[in-house]
């Protein structure tokens, strides 16, 4: 999967220039629960994806 999102990040930034930052999930064991805690858990809320940007 890696792979796949490396290939379409260089397609977008070489479209259109700009920066990108890369998110993902960190290495952490899976878990199961909704998909709102998933999101507190993997820090993917748009909360944390703002604080990321900012920074």
């Amino acid at each position: 999967m890696e792979v796949c999102g490396s290939a379409i990040s260089e397609v977008l930034t070489d479209k259109c220039p700009a920066k990108l930052i890369r998110m993902g999930v960190k290495d952490r064991f899976g878990t199961s629960a909704p998909a709102k805690e998933l999101l507190k858990y993997f820090e993917l809320t748009a909360e944390d994806i703002m604080k990321v940007v900012k920074n």
